[in-house]
């Protein structure tokens, strides 16, 4: 926000954007009034600011997802956000100096070197001219810099909300992010990282899969991503019943470390479970979240064959509605051989997602992504 008050006694406001528009305010006193003293008119540069500046959400800002405290806050000029210069540097981790004499601010970071002064619109970069559209300067007594110039010479991401009104950056290589929503009911395919068995494995035991992905953007998660979860259920061989085991999953882990709830539950890749979109999206048919499959075992070769749409069949012990393997030991105890299942490393099989789930993904991955689902909505017949 600019303002500019005369000795005429004009008081001229320049807001910044407000509701996708730029609006102007001009105010000149009646010449019947006289000369206004300049106390007078600076109250009313006071007042009017006040009033202009009540209707607008402040300007949050925040590294890494990490929000920021200012002593004074962040405040637009010209469309441009400025910040105070201590803070954003040292939340960059930059090394700052200041020069009185001169009146310039030099920071490095990693081999960058960003110099600017104080009302100049020339900054350097490496000993690069930069052309600043507004240049550092002195507001409340605080040495107000522009955000956006400042992240990215030092190898910052920035990323602008207008609904929040928030300046998101992204340091020290991590992207600005776009946020993914998963429908509850998809179903990620992935492969078993270590071997179960209902013969040794407890419940509460930890139980680890990855994503399974052959090309970037051919998957609901990016590639390397795994997800965790624990043995919810066991069940020994014996008492006319069959091995079994149960899983659960309850957080998605990224290659970058990073970390999201999720809710999820075993289910089998064939066609009577679940339906590939068009875009390639896997859906369980089934719609109860309720409903959650186990690994059973069924004797030698009566293993359930899995893996259809993946063009790979895959024969496992069983995967089976929660009562089906008990129902069909029971009725056939003749021709079942009571046995514990095991599942090997390696195995293939659905996570059904019980809730909606969101992350944030990098703008590379999101077009990946969205450039697989519309090619493969293009060459579905």
């Amino acid at each position: 926000m600019k303002v500019n008050c005369y000795l005429s006694g004009c008081v001229k406001i320049l807001a910044p954007r407000l509701r996708e528009r730029r609006n102007n305010m001009t105010l000149t006193r009646r010449p019947s009034i006289g000369k206004q003293p300049l106390s007078r008119i600076g109250l009313l540069c006071g007042l009017l600011l006040s009033a202009m500046t009540a209707g607008m959400a402040s300007i949050q800002v925040e590294v890494n997802g990490r929000p920021l405290s200012f002593r004074v806050p962040p405040m637009s000029v010209q469309d441009r956000t400025m910040v105070p210069l201590r803070e954003i540097f040292e939340a960059l981790n930059a090394r700052v100096r200041w020069n009185a004499t001169s009146r310039t601010i030099s920071a490095t970071k990693d081999g960058i070197a960003v110099e600017l002064g104080i009302g100049e619109t020339n900054a350097t970069v490496n000993g690069q001219s930069v052309l600043l559209d507004v240049p550092a300067m002195i507001l409340r007594g605080s040495t107000m810099v522009p955000i956006r110039f400042i992240s990215e010479a030092l190898g910052a991401d920035v990323k602008w909300s207008e609904t929040t009104q928030t300046v998101s950056i992204f340091a020290d290589h991590q992207v600005a992010s776009d946020v993914i929503v998963i429908p509850a009911g998809t179903v990620i395919p992935v492969t078993l990282d270590r071997s179960l068995s209902s013969a040794t494995n407890n419940r509460g035991d930890r139980v680890r899969v990855t994503v399974r992905s052959a090309q970037d953007g051919d998957a609901e998660f990016p590639r390397g991503t795994s997800f965790a979860g624990i043995v919810s259920d066991v069940q020994r061989k014996g008492a006319g019943q069959p091995g079994m085991l149960e899983l659960t999953f309850s957080i998605a882990q990224f290659p970058d470390g990073r970390t999201v709830r999720m809710a999820g539950s075993v289910i089998s890749l064939d066609e009577k479970s679940i339906t590939q979109s068009s875009d390639g999206r896997l859906i369980a048919n089934n719609k109860t979240s309720n409903t959650h499959m186990k690994f059973m075992a069924m004797g030698t070769g009566a293993g359930l064959i899995i893996g259809q749409l993946l063009h790979k069949n895959l024969i496992v012990g069983g995967l089976l509605g929660a009562g089906a393997g008990y129902v069909y030991s029971e009725t056939r105890k003749d021709k079942v051989k009571l046995m514990d299942v095991t599942v090997p490393a390696g195995t293939e099989f659905g996570v059904r997602l019980e809730q909606d789930l969101m992350y944030d993904a990098s703008h590379d991955y999101v077009t990946t992504r969205g450039d697989y689902r519309r090619n493969r909505s293009h060459n579905t017949p």
